[in-house]
């Protein structure tokens, strides 16, 4: 019986193993993630497009086609440090002075207007003026951040677009190989509500039709970001909506910022697009990286904090992995697969002292009989 037990175990802790270890293997490229970055170009593009028809962008926006286009998959592992990376300086993004603000939702995304006051000041070769910054998310069973690290998605990303002081707007910046310098945030689910994020999310019912918008109070746009922007990845790359132009030089943090449950909820469950559908999972697909390089402002060590993922299973064939603010994803998995052989080794050990009692237990009933039947007698000289 304890043979029967034993072996029922192991099966069930393989079963285990064999269901966690998938995790580990999402795809590098095609995650069913989309983007949208938009560069102040709206709806007037004769081609109307969505994010289920991706695969289609590239037969009417050409630049969809290029060799450098957004979002990517980050891989840690080939990021390369750069001493050199001037760190970002901000400037005017305390915005409580604005009489108001524009929310609108144009059918893509929930896109914030800002004003040209708003600038990077340090970490290019020029003045960046802001312009716009919107979002991109998923759902509860599919995390929507555009980018990923080590191919894992988070629930939302922040987008903060800016174009180059060189140009006059974002319209003629938008095509320009330096026109634009976008700073990007994961964003992750945390215990708390964000009172900064909230300045936003209270006004969602009011957008909730496509196209609408409405004005909310200013306040400082600067706690919409990680607090420490010293540590960041940045690579060229593109738009990642239409007409992806390839013109935006990335910034995307390695900082978390975290909002609530019920926050990130309203974002998923709120804004409608056409036809009074939900706005839901508007990222595109991470694209190939065709030979450039992502560089980092901090070198990777044994014992650096990296951003936190829990594995999340889904009914899709092709495993996604969520980030949250739980343990970090390869080494849960780990952790998973260690407890599993741990408990095995803990069960062998458990049904073999069992066996050896039972073992000891026998032979020292067989000993104490055959004691019993033996008669004794005192040993003659001859037995001696």
């Amino acid at each position: 019986m304890l043979r029967t037990a034993f072996f029922t175990l192991l099966l069930l802790i393989h079963c285990l193993v064999l269901r966690v270890a998938p995790a580990s293997s999402s795809s590098e490229e095609d995650d069913g993630s989309s983007e949208q970055e938009h560069a102040g170009h709206k709806k007037s593009h004769s081609h109307h497009w969505g994010y289920t028809d991706q695969h289609t962008w590239g037969s009417v926006f050409t630049d969809c086609n290029g060799k450098s286009q957004s979002p990517i998959d980050i891989n840690t592992k080939n990021a390369i440090y750069d001493s050199k990376l001037p760190s970002i300086a901000l400037e005017g993004y305390d915005l409580t002075d604005q009489p108001a603000l524009t929310l609108l939702n144009n059918g893509h995304t929930l896109q914030l207007m800002l004003p040209p006051s708003m600038r990077i000041v340090s970490g290019f070769d020029r003045v960046y003026y802001a312009a716009q910054l919107h979002f991109h998310w998923g759902t509860v069973e599919e995390p929507g951040s555009e980018h990923t690290i080590d191919n894992v998605h988070f629930p939302a990303e922040i987008h903060v677009v800016h174009y180059n002081s060189k140009y006059a707007n974002i319209s003629e910046a938008a095509n320009k190989p330096d026109g634009l310098a976008v700073l990007g945030a994961f964003i992750g689910i945390g215990l708390q509500e964000n009172e900064n994020y909230e300045r936003i999310l209270s006004a969602l019912t009011d957008v909730s039709v496509e196209e609408t918008k409405t004005e909310i109070p200013g306040f400082n746009a600067r706690h919409l970001l990680p607090n420490s922007l010293e540590r960041f990845y940045r690579y060229t790359g593109s738009l990642t909506t239409p007409p992806c132009f390839q013109s935006v030089n990335w910034t995307m943090f390695n900082d978390t910022i975290t909002v609530s449950r019920r926050q990130l909820a309203a974002l998923e469950d709120t804004l409608k697009m056409e036809q009074n559908q939900l706005l839901r999972k508007n990222f595109r697909a991470p694209q190939l990286l065709h030979g450039r390089y992502v560089v980092s402002s901090f070198s990777e060590s044994p014992n650096q904090q990296t951003p936190k993922i829990v594995p999340l299973t889904e009914t899709d064939p092709s495993t996604r992995v969520r980030a949250s603010t739980g343990g970090l994803g390869e080494k849960q998995r780990g952790d998973i697969l260690a407890i599993a052989f741990g408990g095995l080794f803990a069960v062998t050990l458990l049904a073999f002292s069992m066996y050896a009692f039972q073992q000891r237990k026998k032979y020292s009933k067989f000993k104490k009989d055959a004691r019993q039947n033996v008669i004794y007698k005192p040993a003659s000289k001859e037995e001696a």
